[in-house]
């Protein structure tokens, strides 16, 4: 039920009771004082439940320059295993760990999400292929070439932006370059 009550042209207020489903309202005040009410039937709604959703954007690799990826709160010069990560154009590796991408979407205009295999370094081979169940999901938000955070699908939260590797401690100082490629 929906109440109107508007100035009638004789004067006075006149109030009508209107049973209607209500999609879409918009109420305009014409120059003479007068409420105009539309509703809409719902047209336009039931179009936009039968489009069909946005397919996300299969992607090759993440819009990241590849290198040593430093955690926000902490330094370039004080980065260690603990605070710094080498991303590779198969994943993202930490001093004793590693997550080697297994696929990436382009979710928007600078969010992403990547199907990840986790691991330790030590760790055997996984199987080939490897089983869907062991794959974690991270979401992804790149504001630039050389910063990113995401939360992967565990709950993990990373936040890390390049650092330039002669800016890095002495144990960062080896050539990275056939890893990086």
């Amino acid at each position: 039920m929906f109440v109107v009550i508007a100035e009638h042209p004789t004067g006075g207020e006149h109030m009508s009771t209107l049973p209607i489903r209500i999609l879409a309202v918009i109420g305009v005040v014409a120059a003479g004082g007068a409420f105009a009410l539309w509703s809409g039937t719902g047209a336009a709604e039931a179009e936009a439940e039968s489009a069909p959703a946005s397919t996300p954007a299969t992607i090759t690799e993440l819009p990241l320059d590849r290198g040593y990826y430093v955690r926000t709160d902490a330094t370039c010069a004080t980065a260690s295993n603990a605070t710094a990560a080498l991303l590779r154009r198969q994943g993202l590796y930490w001093g004793s760990s590693f997550c080697t991408f297994q696929g990436i979407e382009q979710t928007g205009p600078n969010t992403f999400r990547t199907k990840q295999y986790c691991t330790d370094v030590r760790a055997p081979e996984p199987p080939t292929p490897i089983p869907a169940e062991w794959l974690t999901t991270a979401d992804w938000v790149i504001t630039d070439r050389t910063s990113f955070k995401f939360k992967d699908s565990e709950g993990w939260e990373h936040e890390a932006r390049l650092c330039a590797q002669q800016s890095m401690p002495d144990g960062f100082q080896r050539s990275i370059a056939d890893l990086i490629k």
